[in-house]
């Protein structure tokens, strides 16, 4: 389980301060909603999280499909909500 969902589960925090001041910051962004970790901002959807080999098999079905646009960052998330991916 990565830091953030740790500390949001459990109230666990890494043992480096550094790294554990980090964690504390985070969660204001993150919801756990049925063990799914999802981000949140201020004018975008809930974006749910997905650990890195889900992304790039998420990134490689979007960029093999009809939807083959290149694109990066947050236009790959909303191409991924509007085809399904939530």
């Amino acid at each position: 389980m990565d830091p953030i969902g740790a500390y949001l589960t459990y109230g666990a925090l890494p043992a480096n301060s550094k790294e554990a001041d980090r964690v504390k910051k985070q969660p204001n962004w993150f919801i756990q909603y049925e063990e799914i970790m999802y981000k949140g901002s201020f004018a975008w959807p809930l974006l749910r999280c997905v650990t890195p080999n889900e992304g790039k098999k998420i990134r490689e079905e979007l960029h093999e499909c009809i939807y083959s646009a290149h694109s990066r960052g947050r236009a790959l998330a909303m191409t991924a909500i509007r085809t399904g991916y939530n």
